[in-house]
């Protein structure tokens, strides 16, 4: 389990203070210059594949990536762009090409990647006919929110509880450019305790230049650059401030409050624009941040268009050339079985 997930987790309150950072305007659609209905053109039964719990999914130009539990021990699944399936592996343990757990996963400059934050190692995913196997590269860390390969000697690290948010390093782990970046703090919270809140779910378009993050307990959507191998921050697109509760446990950490409401989530990125979901409903009440909403944004943050989708999904992907978002829910309210919904969102 990530970081992310760990924090959403605390939600008895033991010794408990309210930290509250709103603004008012709730009104998403008066931002966006257009505003589409879509209907899903295709769907397919994951569990048909053994794909029990998908976790994160990563496109390529005609392939899939699904990151999640399943009916074997499988950690990833390969489909095709018409959700057929051409590969499985990657296992939990500590064994050759095994992980111990799988934190994020991303696709830059046409490869995949995933990131066991438990093991501290980044490691590409190779594929040997229909067998993935996670391969360690040189860079190694643990406790951050994310570690993702831009190139073959320039890593993303996104560290926790440190003095620096994003930082550039080399694969022997040197640091070579650092950003400290945040939302606003709410009132009355310690630095320490505001850093552990700021961890979420990171886009990073293919060729390594442009990332966006979504954080727990936030409103909002982050938007970076990478220049000349210097980080900066490009916008922050805000519906509402960070909200969140303190629990006391020997030291301050983060909690949902009665308030707290999902927000962004779960972003992903073409070649040419972000897509993010998005939800006003209370946490408390929507856990999964299953949404109907998805918002598209250029590469400087600015919104574009917001697809009001024909059902409920918990995680979406896009591909490269945007003519598909690739979606994960179920058929109906009332079954529990895990499709993947195919959109046409060719603008």
């Amino acid at each position: 389990m990530n970081l992310h997930n760990l924090l959403l987790i605390g939600m008895i309150p033991l010794v408990l203070y309210s930290c509250r950072n709103h603004t008012a305007d709730k009104s998403l659609a008066k931002d966006s210059p257009e505003s589409r209905q879509v209907t899903a053109c295709d769907s397919v039964n994951l569990e048909t594949y053994g794909i029990l719990s998908p976790l994160y999914l990563a496109a390529g130009d005609d392939s899939l990536w699904i990151a999640g539990e399943g009916t074997s021990s499988s950690m990833l699944f390969l489909l095709t762009d018409r959700g057929e399936l051409v590969a499985k592996g990657v296992h939990i343990g500590n064994g050759p090409g095994e992980v111990l757990e799988v934190t994020s996963l991303h696709r830059v400059r046409n490869r995949t990647y995933l990131y066991d934050g438990r093991g501290g190692k980044v490691c590409e995913v190779q594929r040997r006919d229909t067998v993935l196997y996670a391969v360690p590269l040189d860079m190694q860390k643990r406790l951050c929110d994310d570690l993702i390969p831009l190139s073959d000697n320039a890593y993303l690290v996104l560290p926790v509880t440190q003095a620096y948010s994003y930082a550039l390093a080399d694969k022997n782990g040197k640091l070579t450019d650092s950003l400290s970046y945040y939302p606003a703090k709410p009132d009355g919270v310690s630095d320490f305790t505001h850093a552990l809140a700021c961890v979420g779910t990171l886009a990073v378009e293919e060729n390594g230049k442009h990332f966006a993050r979504a954080l727990a307990y936030d409103g909002g959507i982050d938007f970076f650059g990478v220049d000349n191998g210097r980080l900066c921050h490009i916008s922050r697109y805000e519906r509402f401030g960070m909200d969140y509760d303190v629990l006391d446990v020997g030291q301050q950490v983060p909690t949902l409050s009665p308030t707290t409401r999902v927000g962004f989530s779960d972003p992903a990125v073409s070649t040419r624009r972000y897509y993010v979901l998005y939800s006003e409903e209370l946490a408390v009440d929507n856990p999964t941040k299953e949404t109907c909403t998805v918002c598209s944004f250029d590469m400087e943050g600015r919104p574009l268009c917001l697809y009001q989708l024909d059902r409920r999904i918990s995680a979406m992907t896009v591909m490269p050339d945007e003519d598909l978002l690739l979606a994960i829910g179920h058929a109906t309210e009332q079954e529990e079985s895990v499709y993947l919904f195919t959109y046409d969102i060719n603008e």
